[in-house]
Parts: C-alpha cells; structure tokens; sequence
C-alpha cells in the first residue's frame, strides 16, 4: 500500500555528523530548501543515539512530525528504519556516506531540490526489514570476505578520505585464507566460503549483487560465494563490479525466507556496511516493515 495523505511540513532529522565524506553541504542545501517550502525541522545531531531514539519515539507517538529524516549512509538509515519499525511515522533519506546503497538502490534524487520535493510529497511505501540475530537490517548481511574487510575499516580514515579508506581491509581480507561456512537455506545445508543474504538489488554503491533481490520484492536471496584461491575471489569481485556476478560458475544465488550460517570458528559479519557480530548468525525475511518515501519508480 502506498500512502501519501498531505503535504508534509514538520520534521524531525536524525544528522550523523560522523558520516558523509565530503558532503556535508548536502544536509545544508536541503534544509535550505525545506526552509524556503515553509516546512519546520528540528535537527538531532549530537550523534547519541539513545537520545536520537527517545525523542524519535516522543515525537512519532504525539504525532508532533509528519517524518522522520535520516541524514547519513546506509548505517545511519538502517538504525533509523529500525526506530520506525511497526509505525505508520514515514521515513525520508538525505543520502551520504561513501557508497549509500540505498540511495542507488531506489534511485534518490540527486539534488538538494529534489531531495526537499520528494520529502514534503513523496508517498511512503512499506518496505519490510531483514533480521540478522535478531538486528533488524535494509539491505544486506554479509559473511566473510566483506566482514573481514568492514571489521578492518578505519572509521576516522573513512571520514577523512572516503572511499580510498577501503584500500588497506581489502588488502587485507584478500590476503586471508577463507574459513569453509555451512549455510542452511530453508533446511537445505550449502557450502560457501563467502555469503551475501540479500535483501536489495545493490551492494557497495551502486554495483549490481543480485537482479533477484529488491527492497519491494518479497523474501531474501542468498549469494553463494566459493573461492578455491585468491585469484578467484579478485575474478569474482571484478564480476560483481561489471555487474556480471550472477553469470559466474562459482556463484550461486538462491532465494530463501531463512538462512543460519556456521563455520568451524567465528566468521566476521557486517549488517548494511557496518560491522555486526560473528557466526552463527541466523537471518530471517519478515523483520517488520518500515514506512520509506521513496520516488516513484524504484
């Protein structure tokens, strides 16, 4: 069901100043024109997410905002979307970060005045939210090749030089031998040395992962990644960057509502590009459903 009941004019915006490389302007030139459409936000952003969360849930029960904004990367949306879980309080993006899938993944406006357009009267669509141990999620959860890159990132690199932060993890994670997971997908066991369990089409910007997977398609699909040596995991990664993954023989991609993943010893993970926890990990489609305004075609 899509809904868009009126014009929105008050808002309450969720700012991590600890995201977005080098577009911090963005959030300014997006006030700037919510400003001048005679919208009214008020703006959290001592980076506490406890005190984002209480004044959050104040503010959807007293209907005090007609949305909620996340302005941030992929990280600072998910713990946003979270918040709304269950709520009909809808969601609005101002995307930054270095990759932010979702804004690839939807296709967000790229202009301050569109952004503020799309806030004020895009209708919000329910997306529901993927589970990993219970952590509700967006967009993906990786295990293995990605969380040991992601375990490795320098956050206070990543705000100064953006993308090139990457570099060393890679590196680093190419370097590593990879431990053998055992990944039961609906109560079939597979094996795979790296897993993505996807519930968008994006990953890592705006490189395709999977045309199965969407945040408006119902379940998850799980990318099965194996790599007998290091060539084959750098072949594998050129392919997801050409957009050609699916058409590799040591890929499988295979559509599931629920998928548990072992491994002789912990496995890192990471959760809508941020470090989570370690195998085991279950992750579970049916997460709860967030109320996100999105542009018309996505």
């Amino acid at each position: 069901m899509t809904t868009s009941p009126h014009l929105r004019r008050r808002f309450l915006l969720i700012d991590n100043p600890a995201s977005g490389y080098g577009s911090r302007r963005l959030v300014a030139a997006v006030l700037g024109a919510l400003a001048a459409r005679g919208c009214i936000v008020e703006r959290l952003a001592d980076g506490r997410l406890e005190s984002a969360r209480v004044a959050t849930m104040r503010a959807v029960d007293g209907r005090a905002i007609d949305a909620l904004i996340a302005a941030g990367g992929d990280g600072t949306i998910r713990l946003a979307a979270a918040m709304l879980r269950g709520t009909q309080m809808p969601l609005g993006v101002i995307p930054l970060g270095t990759g932010n899938v979702l804004a690839h993944e939807v296709g967000l406006p790229r202009t301050p005045e569109g952004l503020a357009e799309l806030l004020v009267q895009g209708a919000a669509r329910p997306i529901e939210m993927a589970t990993a141990n219970g952590e509700p999620f967006l967009l993906m959860a990786g295990v293995g090749f990605d969380g040991h890159v992601i375990g490795g990132l320098d956050q206070a690199l990543k705000r100064r030089v953006g993308k090139f932060a990457y570099g060393l993890p890679v590196i680093t994670a190419l370097a590593q031998s990879s431990t053998r997971l055992a990944v039961e997908i609906d109560g079939v066991v597979h094996a795979a040395d790296w897993a993505i369990i996807a519930n968008a089409r994006c990953y890592g910007g705006a490189f395709v992962l999977s045309e199965r997977a969407g945040l408006e398609r119902p379940g998850l699909v799980a990318v099965l990644i194996e790599t007998a040596n290091r060539r084959e995991l750098v072949m594998t990664l050129r392919a997801l960057a050409r957009g050609q993954l699916g058409a590799r023989r040591n890929v499988r991609m295979l559509p599931c509502d629920r998928a548990t993943i072992r491994a002789d010893r912990p496995v890192p993970m990471q959760i809508d590009g941020d470090a989570f926890e370690r195998t085991p990990v279950e992750v579970r489609s049916g997460g709860g459903q967030v109320q996100l305004i999105l542009p018309r075609r996505t």
